[in-house]
């Protein structure tokens, strides 16, 4: 592959993590060959549009001197290291000084948004990419997304998305509500706005960054919503097929067709249209537990998920003339925790994914035995009980987090079990509302606590095998033992807190409810014990997820007390 590209996203607003996978020899010894870094657009001065964005002696000037240094160094070592090195850039993101003074020509009048087809827009990002490439002509590329802006790490910038909402707004709800009916979700087509405005966005990048400057151009088509660029192919290559191909500008394109959950097809985009496209990879998932307890999905990743219909994995793909590579993101992605201290899980996926692509000859089986041997010290039988344990904890997630009942209704289209679990947070009955009546609805409530009964069993499998196995000395083995119970007991979380949603719901057996909930009480009691290892990774919680500085959104712990019974 021409392109093995990892990041570390860091938690925005937050510390950075701290990661093996910020060393580019860490890196390079895997089999990536290329490492991507954020922010450097931030770092730009705008000297030539003749506006001071960071006067000597300003709050922007220290920020800005303090920030530089760390890019320098960081394209210093990753090009010492043999790799190439890549920007991902959110668009657009200006100086606030640079707004004020342009913005009678950059933003709306209504609205304050800085507008793609106002008359100084694209000169000053021509401007932008004229003194980055300039100034750091050893970069050799950059990653453009657009449609998040998120500003907490540059608090000296402001932005938005550059492409116009003004066609539909699609809910999950809604969504739902036409799939679960049998329909097709109507009017799924972009406004011609929409069209021109990533036809202009992507011909003026062609031209500033491929052909002027000669740099490597992924446009990330990233999102979940049928109305945008990644989620429907005919959407795709209506806006693709408008622009001219260049050896220089390609796609990024996420392996599945919504974000990165199971009960989701394969994205119909990649290998399509007339321009070549790299496959985007997460290795520590961000709705998966981010590595606090196991989860290897290299093989479904690469040979196809168990609840596919149409099973196609990265084997399938990299023969394709089209397919450059991948992009992965070995660490990050969503917000908050679990926050782990070893990285074990996202270290086998990232490991696995990257040796792979460097030679798909070998097969997905080969690289992880690799690992097994080379980087655990594993022998004989015990890197099939490894094996075992690894398989087993992508069917434990699977049933622990998703609900096949319910799921198997979307057309592997939708936001499977509305999304109840994300990073360190549990939803609960608001936020399961719909997936609930649907179940009462096709009789499919039994079949979802079985399922998730299920899970425990798998789990309590995983802990068994991870004690069975026989470690080398050191952190590795106790920390695929912590993070398997820690499964376990989450997964039991999980199961006991179904109980009390279903048997709440159905409203008919009181002692059913009752035992659920003492179940439910215990099983945190239990999970909360953890804590006490050291290597433990920071615990979930029984609220819903929010955004930094919004309120707190009531989940899973507020809909178990809301049916306690008074003592």
């Amino acid at each position: 592959m021409t392109y093995i590209l990892d990041m570390v996203h860091h938690n925005p607003g937050e510390p950075p993590f701290e990661s093996a996978f910020l060393n580019p020899s860490h890196l390079a010894d895997y089999g990536f060959n290329g490492q991507v870094f954020k922010h450097i657009n931030c770092i730009a001065t705008y000297a030539a549009s003749g506006v001071d964005c960071f006067p000597v002696g300003s709050p922007e000037r220290a920020w800005l001197d303090g920030f530089t240094p760390g890019i320098e160094r960081e394209i210093a070592a990753a090009k010492a290291a043999g790799l190439k090195v890549f920007y991902h850039i959110d668009l657009f993101v200006l100086p606030k000084r640079l707004v004020d003074h342009f913005r009678d020509d950059i933003c709306g009048p209504v609205s304050g948004r800085i507008l793609l087809d106002r008359p100084k827009t694209l000169e000053l990002h021509r401007v932008l990419f004229d003194e980055l490439c300039a100034r750091f002509p050893e970069v050799d590329g950059y990653i453009i997304r657009v449609g998040e802006t998120y500003l907490m790490d540059t608090p000296f910038h402001s932005g938005n998305g550059p492409i116009p909402r003004t066609g539909p707004s699609w809910t999950p709800e809604y969504l739902y509500e036409e799939t679960l009916a049998g329909h097709e979700p109507t009017d799924v087509r972009w406004t011609s706005a929409q069209v021109e405005a990533y036809v202009s966005l992507l011909g003026f990048l062609r031209e500033e960054l491929c052909v002027k400057q000669g740099k490597q151009v992924f446009f990330r088509t990233w999102d979940i919503f049928p109305d945008k660029l990644h989620a429907r192919l005919d959407h795709y290559l209506e806006v693709t097929d408008k622009i001219e191909p260049h050896p220089k500008l390609a796609f990024s394109i996420k392996h599945t067709a919504l974000d990165f959950w199971r009960h989701v097809k394969v994205n119909e985009c990649l290998t399509r249209g007339n321009h070549p496209q790299i496959i985007e990879v997460q290795c520590q998932r961000e709705y998966e537990g981010k590595g606090a307890y196991p989860n290897y999905v290299m093989d479904g990743i690469i040979n196809g998920f168990e609840e596919n219909r149409v099973k196609v994995g990265l084997r399938d793909l990299v023969g394709n003339p089209k397919i450059l590579g991948v992009y992965s993101w070995s660490r990050g992605g969503g917000w908050y925790g679990p926050y782990i201290t070893n990285e074990l899980w996202p270290d086998l996926n990232s490991f696995v994914l990257a040796r792979f692509m460097g030679d798909p000859s070998r097969g997905e089986v080969e690289v992880f035995r690799e690992y097994a041997t080379e980087r655990l010290g594993l022998e004989g039988d015990d890197i099939d009980r490894f094996r075992e344990l690894c398989l087993l904890s992508a069917r434990g997630v699977l049933k622990g987090r998703h609900c096949e009942a319910f799921d198997s209704l979307l057309d592997e289209s939708v936001l499977p079990t509305a999304c109840w679990m994300r990073d360190d947070r549990l939803g609960g009955s608001e936020q399961l509302v719909m997936v609930l009546e649907t179940l009462a609805r096709h009789g499919r409530l039994d079949d979802t606590l079985a399922e998730k009964a299920e899970a425990v069993r798998i789990w309590e499998k995983i802990v068994e095998m991870a004690n069975a196995i026989h470690w080398s000395p050191g952190e590795e083995g106790e920390y695929v033992r912590v993070s398997s119970s820690y499964g376990l007991r989450l997964f039991r979380i999980v199961h006991h807190g179904w109980r009390v949603l279903i048997e709440g719901f159905r409203s008919d057996d009181p002692a059913a409810l009752a035992e659920a909930i003492r179940c439910y009480d215990e099983a945190w009691v239990d999970y909360r014990n953890l804590s006490s290892f050291p290597q433990c990774p920071s615990l979930y919680r029984g609220e819903y997820f929010s955004l930094p500085g919004m309120p707190s959104t009531r989940g899973l712990d507020d809909s178990v007390a809301r049916y306690k019974l008074p003592n």
